[in-house]
């Protein structure tokens, strides 16, 4: 069968970029980016501070803005934390679900993850799941991912899995400078399109987007995106510098669609 998703870039800035550097970050990735922004799917998630400038400044671009992290439950009663409609109502399309920094300080289960993917659908966000093995678990990947995929994609139908996009990212990578080897992310990859089908259907599995996270840099992009079960990067230090991610982009691009 052809791959017919569409490549998917995303830059997760975590709690670095004052709103200037944002602003200036957009000017200049607009630039070096040029045309390619119709041949990827690129996603900026930038601190909540910077959430809603960015979303007037690239709001008639094809360049979209998600959130780091969110809040699932419902009411006003819940101070320092921000809800999906929120967000949206902000002008973001994305939000992140799931990642490992944001589990470790939280203690989310998979149970609260789920919520938060459904609730994000709700809003009319679409959900980024992060996923991969935990630095504890002692199994392997493809028994880790067995025990946590079930209870994450409950109740998800297959335009959820296509609206939505999945982050491969062992928790090890996290901070290092060197990601695995690429028949290891394709391993990882592999064995989550296994389990989407599993739990949500063939259907869901083949639409979904699953890009690979962790130690991401203009230097091996090229190297991580040779399978056909990964569909695009996505980046942290690399993604706040505009020439570096403008890279990966074109990297994405080039390999994914043969442009640029």
């Amino acid at each position: 069968m052809v791959n017919l998703r569409k490549p998917m870039a995303l830059a997760n800035w975590k709690m670095a970029m004052t709103v200037t550097e944002s602003i200036s970050f957009a000017e200049a990735f607009r630039t070096a980016v040029g045309d390619l922004v119709h041949a990827v799917d690129i996603v900026l998630c930038p601190p909540y501070t910077a959430l809603y400038p960015l979303c007037q400044v690239l709001g008639k671009t094809p360049i979209a803005i998600g959130a780091q992290d969110f809040c699932a439950e419902s009411g006003k009663s819940h101070t320092g934390q921000i809800s999906a409609p929120l967000l949206a109502e902000a002008g973001c399309k994305w939000v992140m679900v799931g990642h490992w920094e944001v589990r470790r300080r939280t203690g989310e289960d998979d149970r609260t993850l789920n919520r938060k993917v459904h609730a994000a659908l709700q809003a009319g966000l679409s959900p980024i799941l992060l996923l991969g093995e935990a630095v504890s678990e002692k199994c392997g990947l493809e028994e880790a991912l067995a025990a946590r995929m079930p209870g994450l994609l409950a109740q998800c139908e297959v335009q959820d899995m296509v609206e939505a996009a999945m982050i491969y990212e062992p928790e090890w990578t996290i901070g290092g400078m060197e990601p695995p080897p690429p028949d290891y992310i394709t391993e990882g990859c592999g064995l989550i399109r296994h389990w989407t089908a599993r739990a949500c259907g063939k259907e869901a599995a083949e639409g979904v987007r699953i890009i690979y996270g962790g130690s991401v840099a203009p230097e091996n992009a090229e190297r991580l995106l040779a399978s056909s079960e990964v569909d695009g990067l996505g980046a942290g230090r690399k993604g706040r510098d505009p020439a570096a991610f403008a890279q990966i982009v074109k990297l994405i691009a080039r390999v994914k669609r043969g442009v640029g």
